[in-house]
């Protein structure tokens, strides 16, 4: 049975550039979510960090 290394090497390709691009798309949304909390954030949290000297 012989094995159609190019085909290997395509499907492995893409499943390895599939995973890279859900992790980047993963890593965006986190840090939106991010932003997005810490934009919504109350201003007596802020009040309370500037107390402390954070």
């Amino acid at each position: 049975m012989e094995v159609p290394w190019g085909f290997a090497g395509q499907v492995g390709g893409a499943g390895f550039g599939m995973v890279f691009m859900l992790l980047i798309i993963l890593a965006i949304v986190i840090w939106l979510t991010g932003k997005l909390f810490k934009g919504s954030g109350s201003d007596e949290e802020e009040d309370d960090d500037n107390q402390k000297g954070a």
